[in-house]
C-alpha cells in the first residue's frame, strides 16, 4: 500500500471514531435525561397516589408499574446501544493501530529496498 492509501484509511477510521464518540455522548445525554425524567415521574406518581381516592389508587398504581416496566426496557436499550458503541470504538482503535503498524512496516521495507 502506498503512503496516501494509509493516510486515507487512517482518515476514514478517525472519522468513524469521531462519529462513534458523538453517538456515545448522545447516548450518555439520553441516559442522563432519562434518569432525570424517571425521578420526576416517580415523584409525581408518589404524590398522585398519596392524594388520590382509595378506589382510584389501584388504577394509578397499575399505571405506575406499567410505566416503570417501560422505563426499564428503554433504559436497557440505551445500555445495549452504549455497549455496542463501546465495542465499535474498541474495534476502530484496534483497526487504527493495525493500520499504523502496517504503515510502519511498509516504510521500513521501503527504506531497506
Amino acid at each position: 500500500m502506498i503512503e496516501s492509501d494509509y493516510k486515507a484509511q487512517l482518515s476514514a477510521i478517525q472519522n468513524e471514531q469521531d462519529l462513534v464518540k458523538q453517538e456515545l455522548k448522545s447516548v450518555e445525554k439520553q441516559r442522563e435525561d432519562f434518569f432525570y425524567l424517571n425521578q420526576q415521574e416517580q415523584r409525581i406518581y408518589a404524590e398522585l397516589i398519596a392524594t388520590s381516592d382509595p378506589e382510584d389508587r389501584r388504577f394509578f398504581q397499575d399505571k405506575g408499574e406499567d410505566s416503570f416496566f417501560q422505563s426499564k426496557r428503554a433504559q436497557q436499550q440505551l445500555e445495549k446501544n452504549e455497549e455496542q458503541l463501546q465495542r465499535m470504538k474498541k474495534e476502530l482503535a484496534d483497526s487504527e493501530e493495525e493500520t499504523y503498524q502496517l504503515q510502519r512496516k511498509a516504510l521500513l521495507k521501503n527504506e531497506e529496498d
